[in-house]
């Protein structure tokens, strides 16, 4: 039953995205009500809250350059660093527990290239159960999760995995390919 509502929800974003796929406004704010009702259906959250999150869990995928819907999560308190996804934006939507969503800036060095990369904090913002956050492509976020357990779906426009993406040291000043 509940595979249902997963595919539903795979549909219904993927029609958003074939309407507009390069807008922000339309996935950040049309992709938060579709997950929302999609938690919201029933059984859905207990589905959800019962799954093995010590890896992600690919809930849906359209094949490595396209869609893809994956539930995250963390039992213990932790922090990651920062990183990018390279040319996938990201839409990141609280299930349960608080993530704390930091944005850099950076300073020095090329926007989705490696090597030199000082970078600046230019946002923080906790997200809590029925909230999300957009992120673009390229951009430097990191999330931490100082009160598990916490799990959060994620939507991006391609397989990460796939992707060229940057990790971020903030101690040695650099950004390296993931």
């Amino acid at each position: 039953m509940v595979q249902m509502y997963v595919d539903r929800l795979a549909d219904e974003l993927t029609k958003s995205l074939d309407k507009s796929p390069n807008s922000r406004g339309l996935m950040s704010e049309e992709g938060t009500a579709l997950v929302t009702k999609f938690v919201q259906e029933p059984g859905v959250r207990e589905w959800l809250n019962g799954l093995d999150i010590l890896q992600k869990v690919r809930l849906w995928g359209a094949g490595k350059d396209g869609l893809q819907v994956l539930l995250h999560g963390a039992e213990t308190a932790k922090k990651g660093g920062p990183h990018d996804h390279g040319s996938s934006w990201a839409l990141y939507y609280q299930v349960t527990g608080i993530t704390v969503m930091t944005t850099y800036r950076r300073m020095t060095g090329l926007d989705g290239e490696p090597g030199e990369a000082d970078l600046e904090v230019s946002g923080v913002q906790e997200l809590t159960p029925g909230n999300a956050m957009y992120f673009g492509p390229n951009v430097i976020h990191s999330t931490e999760h100082p009160s598990p357990p916490a799990r959060w779906i994620r939507l991006t426009g391609v397989d990460l995995d796939h992707a060229t993406r940057l990790r971020f040291s903030l101690e040695r000043k650099e950004a390296v390919l993931d």
